[in-house]
């Protein structure tokens, strides 16, 4: 029997131990002849083994989740089974010591705002029959990208079984629709450069400027997030001058020799991606699958 907890420091208005101030799940200076013991006065009739979870559905319902390296599977009312991509095979993550920054860095790498372990709901998302257990004592700051930028053990070293595989629940709202946005709620979002050389011209339709509809020039820059929202990506810099720019629209570009444009099918530059190195005039971009698909694009200078 292991310790969970230490340095449990509770208001008395939670509802659930494992929401009050607490030391890291696994991690005390304690052996057994310290456990707690409790008594309980009243009546006879015993609590609800545990209170609701978060207020917002978790992402997911009975669909999976995936932008191509982290994925969340299974999903149930609580939340659902993360697993990670490594060496080309999906593998599931220890939930030992697994914090809320963990679970907001797997959200934030999908998309989505919020993440919370799903053993703070009681509920437990173990495989049976999975042969790998990729990642044990991961330990992110919460800027992290990616789960697998997170400090964690050696991959797929680890002394865990399928009942420690953890779950995480994110909600199902949009996330941040702005590099200011993002930067307000602490996420690290690294500067653009100034504005320098050529463009990357997209056109709302095949055949580019020619055949008519609006043509968006793109300097150097990182560009977060295509809906016809706000736009801003540091403003000054690197400019969409039109905010209105919208990724169902875009059909067709062009990339001068010295710049590369990476099209990403999920906004903040996740899932997958395609590159276009100049000189290239692409046409058609329903030729490549990519046509009215993407949500941010990224602009390199070679």
């Amino acid at each position: 029997l292991q310790t969970t907890l230490d340095r449990v420091k509770c208001s008395g208005k939670e509802t659930n131990l494992e929401w009050c101030p607490r030391g890291a799940w696994g991690k005390h200076s304690c052996d057994h002849g310290a456990d707690a013991g409790v008594c309980c006065a009243g009546t006879k009739t015993a609590a609800p083994r545990k209170t609701a979870g978060p207020a917002f559905k978790c992402a997911g319902d009975s669909e999976t989740v995936d932008n191509g390296s982290t994925r969340l599977v299974e999903c149930k009312e609580a939340g659902c089974r993360l697993e990670v991509k490594h060496d080309d095979a999906w593998g599931t993550v220890c939930g030992a010591g697994f914090t809320d920054h963990n679970a907001k860095v797997v959200c934030r790498s999908l998309g989505l705002p919020g993440g919370y372990p799903v053993h703070k709901y009681g509920g437990r998302y173990d495989a049976p029959g999975y042969s790998r257990i990729w990642l044990s004592g991961v330990h992110c700051n919460g800027a992290e990208s990616w789960i697998g930028s997170c400090r964690h053990d050696t991959w797929g070293v680890n002394d865990c079984d399928h009942g420690d595989d953890v779950g995480v629940c994110c909600s199902d709202r949009p996330q941040y629709k702005s590099v200011q946005e993002m930067r307000g709620a602490g996420v690290v979002v690294p500067q653009c450069p100034p504005i320098a050389g050529g463009t990357v011209d997209l056109h709302q339709h095949c055949g580019g400027a020619a055949s008519g509809g609006w043509t968006v020039s793109l300097h150097v820059g990182s560009y977060p997030r295509f809906d016809g929202g706000p736009c801003d990506n540091d403003a000054g810099l690197c400019v969409i001058k039109d905010c209105g720019l919208r990724n169902s629209d875009l059909s067709s570009l062009e990339v001068p020799a010295g710049l590369e444009a990476t099209l990403y099918d999920r906004p903040f530059f996740e899932g997958a991606a395609k590159r276009y190195r100049g000189p290239a005039r692409v046409g058609c971009l329903v030729a490549d699958g990519w046509n009215d698909r993407a949500r941010s694009i990224r602009v390199s200078a070679l």
